[in-house]
This record gives C-alpha cells, sequence and structure tokens, in this order.
C-alpha cells in the first residue's frame, strides 16, 4: 500500500475520500452510474472500501487526470483488469498464491528426491 495510509483492513468512504482526494459523491457516483467500483457494505447499508478498492480508485483518478479516459474506457478498462484474475492483496489472490507455492514445493520435493537416487 502506499505510504501515508494506515493498513486496515477496511476503511470508510470518508477515510477513503481523505486518502484520496476524490469526493464521496463521486464514489457514489462511480459505484451506481459508472459501475466501476463494488465496495462491500456493512449490514447498516455503510460502504466498506478494502485496500485493492483504494489502490483501483487511485487508479482511476490518475486515468481521469492524466489520459482523460471517459467512464465507458475506465470501465473497460477496469473490467479487463477484473478478468485477469483476483487483485493482490485479495483473500482469492492469497489462497491462489499459496496453492501455487505448495504446488512449486512438490516439484522442488520430487526433484531432489530424483537427484538424491
Amino acid at each position: 500500500m502506499d505510504e501515508g495510509i494506515p493498513p486496515k483492513q477496511y476503511y470508510t468512504i470518508g477515510e477513503v475520500s481523505r486518502l484520496t482526494g476524490v469526493k464521496p459523491h463521486v464514489l457514489r457516483y462511480w459505484e451506481s452510474r459508472a459501475k466501476i467500483l463494488r465496495p462491500s457494505r456493512r449490514r447498516s447499508r455503510h460502504r466498506l472500501y478494502r485496500p485493492a478498492d483504494i489502490q483501483l480508485i487511485l487508479e482511476i483518478k490518475r486515468l481521469r487526470e492524466e489520459e482523460r479516459l471517459p467512464l465507458a474506457a475506465l470501465r473497460r478498462q477496469v473490467e479487463a483488469r477484473r478478468s485477469l484474475g483476483p487483485a493482490p492483496g485479495s483473500r482469492a489472490w492469497s489462497t491462489q498464491v499459496a496453492a501455487l507455492l505448495r504446488e512449486l514445493r512438490a516439484e522442488l520435493e520430487a526433484l531432489r528426491e530424483l537427484l538424491e537416487d
């Protein structure tokens, strides 16, 4: 995560707004109209943003400011990014990495056994 962002599992919309410099109404617009963001919700319906969501917001902000991409183009890029697989740092990503490491370890142990024979 970036410098100056406190490590937490979830952030409120106000915290995300302060950390990213994106106003809360813009975040809500990106979620409801543009369908770019998908924060999770508490039972009270308050939005909860994960560190991966903050990274996405910072990337969207950069693309909007530097490359002047319209929302439709941003949506296509976000969907393409999602289709690549789970975001780094997410639970699904951690599970994939753990499975890959187990597989790699098994292969290395098999190779060691071959070399010892």
